[in-house]
């Protein structure tokens, strides 16, 4: 796109002639040549990442149990089942009804026993470093990830100005913005292959996409502000712009444009239908634009269009329409959905996708998709399929809440509705939590779906002989005491089969405001190995207490006994992580490499 006449110089305003400009100008081709060269790097990074997680990726593969979960939801008519168990009931129920429900579910035989291998994760290994690399620098994205995101910057900022200047070449500027599509559109998808590769959800990776796409949004805007500004100073932008190549190039530059606004977290928080609604619309002709711009864009979005087609499919194959059971909790202000009709496919801490479609959520509430972590076990023991507990924090949540209060049957009764789920997505990626000495779970508020799901597969896999996990505590921190009484017997049930398998298992809940007449509890007993406090958890404390009996049940197990860590897992507030990850740097380092090393996993959801 050079002039075949006169044009200005940038810095003096003098007039150069074609020759020299042509002369100073790095051709198309060696641009094109520059960003591939790039994305091959790239690439070659992605890769070394991947090899140095392959030794857990594939011990991972080599467990029966972990290989075939986290894919696909799905009914399994074998898995085990207690008849007429609801995973909510009050405390008023018999001791008898919990140890029935929580014993009937060991009938299964230890066959075909197979334990985990554990292999430690490289930020256990390089303790220094992993507590450097931890702390938080831009919100919620820690030193690393701003280092990473530092590197990649001038990565393409040398792919911008390598033997080139923006001043006398800005079509250097597009092919660096179309080189990103691919990358782009892999970083968002919830299939994500390059999340699968290195072993890392896709959400905890969005803030690579968020990024990138603000790259390729600088990019474009640079190669079109320079084209526009050259041709307004030689008065030739009408005519240039009159060609259809260049109207194509200000749709495509409009569509980053829109692109880029409304992915501003006020949008995403506030108005996600009009980021999501905006975000596929822009996209779709954007490539269809750049195309018709520039033919040699057409390659990337060929790659970043056949990335979006497949994660499409995907998302279609990974979609059930059910019946679910609503249940209000106004003791936690959440509303319990139960799907009894799919119970396997999904490992712990992983999300789905809900769509409920109920004339009480409205016609814009049925289009609405909102995430939320699996609060169940797959093949778990209860009967009741896949739980999710929803919190009810805005409107979507609000109108959930008063379909499953509105009950004609009274409080705790059911109300069935239609959803549609997909998933499963996220989780611990190449993380086999039952492979572990030792599990803590820290968790506030809503957190405890992670947690519950967690501690209900860990024992299931502990009464199939399929887990080395010997001790676990579950802390849960709450605003009010009379958050337990939903939960109540769930956490029963919980201790009672730790109780008859060989996993150790202690619960603790705290509450950090003080009881009022709306939030108060009725004086009943807890169960063995449960505790309910005031206040703020000594997570420090608690932490040294569990590696130590993490410890001693190495020890009981015999001198060949390998240690194999423990793993640590938070999903809450974003000063319950801090701390947490405070609790961890500040283990004793010969405690902390007696155990085998601490493994910290963070399940926190934020768009």
């Amino acid at each position: 796109m050079i002039e075949s006449t006169l044009i200005m110089d940038f810095a003096s305003g003098r007039e150069t002639s074609l020759d020299a400009l042509q002369h100073s100008a790095v051709p198309k081709a060696e641009s094109a040549n520059v960003v591939f060269w790039v994305d091959i790097f790239i690439l070659c990074f992605i890769a070394i990442c991947t090899l140095f997680q392959s030794p857990r990726y594939f011990a991972r593969l080599l467990s029966p149990d972990e290989r075939g979960g986290g894919h696909f939801l799905s009914r399994n008519p074998v898995a085990r089942t207690v008849a007429s168990s609801p995973s909510l009931m009050k405390t008023s129920e018999s001791s008898a009804d919990l140890v029935e429900r929580a014993h009937s579910g060991k009938l299964e035989q230890r066959t075909n026993a197979f334990v985990p291998q554990h292999i430690r994760a490289w930020p256990t290994v390089l303790r220094t470093t992993t507590a450097f690399l931890r702390i938080r620098f831009l919100g919620r994205i820690h030193l690393g990830g701003t280092m990473l995101l530092t590197f990649y910057f001038g990565l393409l900022l040398f792919a911008g100005l390598y033997r080139d200047s923006l001043f006398t070449n800005q079509i250097r500027a597009a092919y660096v913005a179309v080189s990103q599509i691919p990358f782009v559109v892999a970083l968002a998808t919830k299939n994500n292959i390059i999340s699968m590769l290195i072993g890392i959800g896709w959400d905890h990776m969005n803030y690579i996409h968020r990024f990138t796409g603000r790259l390729l949004v600088i990019a474009a805007n640079v190669h079109a502000i320079g084209y526009i500004y050259r041709w307004t100073i030689l008065g030739k932008f009408t005519r240039h712009i009159e060609q259809p190549r260049y109207i194509w190039g200000i749709v495509a530059l409009v569509c980053v444009d829109v692109l880029f606004f409304f992915s501003l977290a006020i949008w995403r928080q506030r108005a996600y239908n009009v980021f999501f609604v905006s975000h596929v619309v822009a996209f779709i002709l954007f490539l269809v634009a750049v195309c018709f711009h520039m033919r040699d864009a057409l390659p990337y979005v060929l790659v970043g269009a056949g990335i979006y087609m497949v994660d499409l499919l995907l998302r279609f194959a990974k979609t059930r329409i059910c019946a679910a059971n609503l249940q209000a909790l106004p003791e936690l202000d959440m509303t319990s959905l139960q799907i009894p009709t799919l119970n396997a496919g999904w490992r712990a801490g992983q999300h789905v996708r809900l769509r409920v479609l109920s004339t009480g959520m409205g016609w814009h509430g049925c289009a609405e998709t909102h995430p939320f972590t699996i609060a169940s076990a797959s093949m778990g023991t209860a009967q009741q399929g896949l739980v999710i507990l929803a919190k009810n924090t805005g409107r979507w949540t609000q109108r959930l809440y008063n379909i499953a209060a509105g009950s004609p049957f009274g409080e705790g009764s059911n109300v069935t509705v239609k959803v549609m789920v997909e998933g499963p997505y996220g989780g611990p990626g190449n993380t086999v939590i039952s492979s572990f000495s030792g599990a803590l779970f820290v968790v506030g508020g809503s957190g405890i779906s992670y947690a519950l799901s967690s501690v209900e597969e860990l024992l299931e896999k502990a009464a199939r002989g399929t887990s080395s996990v010997a001790v676990v505590d579950l802390i849960w921190c709450v605003k009010y005491p009379d958050s337990l009484i939903p939960l109540a017997s769930i956490f029963s049930s919980l201790l009672l089969e730790s109780a008859a398998g060989p996993t150790a298992l202690q619960i603790s809940v705290f509450f950090t405001r003080a009881p009022t007449a709306g939030h108060s509890l009725k004086a009943f007993d807890l169960p063995a190995g449960m505790t309910l406090d005031s206040g703020h958890p000594n997570i420090p404390c608690r932490l040294a207490d569990l590696v130590e009996r993490a410890k001693a049940r190495q020890a009981a197990a015999g001198t060949r006994a390998k240690p194999r860590g423990v793993l640590v897992g938070t999903c809450g507030p974003l000063a319950l992580g801090e701390v947490v990850r405070e609790a961890i740097d500040g283990l004793d380092e010969l405690l902390y490499e007696t155990v085998g090393g601490i493994e910290l996993n963070e399940e926190i959801y934020s768009l």
